[in-house]
C-alpha cells in the first residue's frame, strides 16, 4: 500500500481519509515511501504543567498512573498513582485487639478510575460482587484465641488508607483509597461495638484556606503525617502538613503541625497553640503563592508553547508532553512516548541514545506516538541517524514519529527515517505552538459542544 504525505500548515495535524491525499492548500501530493508532515504553524499558545509522591508509572500492571490526560492541571497539582488495595490486618498496641480490612473487589485500579470519571455508581465493580464497601472484623484475642466482636461495613468506598485500632475494640480509619484528603471519611472514629461515632472531613477540622494550601495531587490531599493515640489513651494526635511556601514534596521536607481529637466523641480539641497560629500564617502565604502560581499557569497554558532554554530533561518532556496535546489528532485519547537526547558532555547521554534505540526498535514503539528532542539538534540527529540505520524496512509503518528540528537539522532526520515507513513530523521550535480552542474552552469552564 502507498503512503501519503501530508503538508500541514495549520495549527495541528489533520488526517485526511480519502485515498488521494491533500495539503492544507488543496493540492494532490504525490505518493512517496515516507509520510512526512511538516508542522508550520505559527500561532498563538503555552503549556498546562504535570507531575507527585506515590509511584509514577503507567506501565506498573496493577497500578495506575493519572493526570496523564489532556486536561489543564493546577501547579500545584501533581501525578500519583495507586497500588491495588489489599486485605490488611491492624493490631492494637498492647496486641489484644485486631481490625481486619476486607476492600471491596475491583475489577482493576483503571476500571475504576474509568467509572469515577463517568460518575457510575460503585465504580471498578466485580461482577457478581455483592461487596459495597470496605468490611471490617475486629477480633479479641481471649487465652491466646481470636474471638469476633464486631463485623460491619465500613464507611469507605473500597478502604481505608490508614487504621489506628486501640483497647476495647475501637477504632479509626483515615481517608479513602484513591482520595485521601477528599470526601467525609478523612477521620472516621467507630466505637467498641462497630458503630460509628464521628465521620471528618478535612474542612470539620481545618480552616478553607489550609487545606487549598496543602499539596494536592491529581487524586489526593497529602495532608498528614502518622497519627497517634496519646499516652494517656484518651486523644487522637494527627500530625497535620504544615504548608509553606517553595514546599518540597518529600516526606522529609514536610513540618507538621498536631492537632487532637477526642477519642470518645471524635470532637477537635479547641485551643490555639503557637504552633497552630504559626502554621495557619505559613498556610495563608502558601495560598498566596499558589494563587499566583496558578495565574502564571493559566497564562503559559493559553500563550504558544516555545522549547525550553534549558538542558533540564524534566522541561524538555513537559514540552513535548503539551506539543502532543496541542499538534497530534489524536490528542483527546491518547498520550505520547517522550524521548529527550540529553547533551553528549551529560553523564547519561549513552542513556539516552539507549531510549531513542528503543523507541525505534521494541514492540512497545511499534505503533502510536513517540516524540523526540534534544537540547543539541546535532546529538538528536546523530542518535536518530545511527538508531535508525539498524532498523529494516518499513519496521514503524504504524508510529507516527515527532522531532523537534529546524529546517536544516530536519532534513537530515527525513532522511535517516525514510525507509522506517513512519510518519515523521516535524515540529520547528522558532514556531511557538498555538493552544487548541477546545482546550481553552474546556480550562475556562466552557463546553465546546454546547455551542
Amino acid at each position: 500500500m502507498a503512503t501519503r504525505v501530508i503538508t500541514c500548515r495549520n495549527v495541528a495535524l489533520q488526517t485526511n481519509n480519502s485515498s488521494v491525499p491533500f495539503n492544507a492548500i488543496g493540492e494532490s501530493i504525490p505518493n512517496q515511501s515516507l509520510r512526512t508532515i511538516r508542522h508550520e504553524s505559527q500561532m498563538h499558545a503555552r503549556n498546562a504543567s504535570q507531575p507527585f509522591w506515590h509511584l509514577t508509572s503507567p506501565l506498573g500492571g496493577w497500578m495506575i498512573c493519572l493526570g496523564l490526560a489532556g486536561c489543564l492541571i493546577s501547579v500545584v497539582a501533581h501525578a500519583d498513582s495507586w497500588l491495588p488495595p489489599t486485605t490488611e490486618v491492624y493490631v492494637s498496641a498492647q496486641s489484644g485487639w485486631r481490625l481486619t480490612v476486607v476492600p471491596r473487589p475491583l475489577s482493576s485500579p483503571l476500571e475504576y478510575f474509568k467509572d469515577k470519571v463517568a460518575d457510575r455508581d460503585n465504580a471498578g465493580a466485580v461482577s457478581g460482587s455483592a461487596q459495597t464497601s470496605a468490611l471490617g472484623t475486629m477480633e479479641h484475642q481471649v487465652q491466646g484465641h481470636w474471638r469476633v466482636v464486631w463485623k460491619k461495613p465500613l464507611l469507605n468506598e473500597v478502604a481505608p488508607v490508614g487504621v489506628l485500632v486501640y483497647e476495647h475494640g475501637q477504632a479509626i480509619t483515615l481517608d479513602d483509597w484513591h482520595g485521601m484528603g477528599y470526601g467525609t471519611n478523612a477521620v472516621v472514629f467507630y466505637d467498641a461495638n462497630g458503630k460509628v461515632v464521628r465521620a471528618l472531613s478535612l474542612a470539620d477540622f481545618l480552616p478553607k484556606e489550609y487545606i487549598d494550601a496543602l499539596p494536592h495531587s491529581v487524586s489526593s490531599i497529602r495532608w498528614r503525617g502518622k497519627p497517634a493515640i496519646s499516652n494517656d489513651g484518651a486523644q487522637l494526635e494527627i500530625p497535620v502538613v504544615e504548608p509553606r511556601p517553595h514546599q518540597g514534596w518529600r516526606a522529609e521536607d514536610m513540618q507538621h503541625v498536631v492537632v487532637r481529637f477526642d477519642l470518645a466523641t471524635g470532637d477537635r480539641i479547641q485551643g490555639e497553640s503557637q504552633a497552630w497560629g504559626d502554621a495557619v500564617r505559613s498556610a495563608h502565604e502558601a495560598n498566596q503563592e499558589r494563587i499566583a502560581q496558578e495565574a502564571a499557569a493559566k497564562v503559559r497554558f493559553i500563550s504558544p508553547l516555545a522549547p525550553p532554554d534549558s538542558a533540564d530533561d524534566r522541561d524538555w518532556h513537559s514540552y513535548l508532553i503539551e506539543a502532543y496535546f496541542r499538534l497530534d489528532p489524536d490528542w483527546n485519547g491518547g498520550f505520547p512516548a517522550t524521548k529527550v537526547v540529553r547533551l553528549p558532555n551529560d553523564p547519561g547521554y549513552e542513556k539516552s541514545v539507549a531510549w531513542v534505540r528503543e523507541a525505534l526498535t521494541d514492540e512497545l514503539h511499534a505503533t502510536g506516538v513517540t516524540m523526540f528532542a534534544s537540547p543539541s539538534q546535532d546529538s538528536l540527529v546523530d542518535a536518530l541517524s545511527v538508531e535508525a540505520s539498524k532498523i529494516g524496512k518499513g519496521a514503524r509503518s504504524g508510529a507516527r514519529l515527532y522531532v523537534v528540528a529546524d529546517s536544516a537539522h530536519f532534513a537530515s532526520v527525513r532522511a535517516a527515517l525514510e525507509h522506517t515507513g513512519a510518519t515523521v513530523v516535524q515540529i520547528d521550535p522558532a514556531i511557538p505552538i498555538p493552544q487548541r480552542k477546545e482546550r481553552i474552552e474546556r480550562y475556562l469552564g466552557q463546553d465546546p459542544t454546547d455551542k
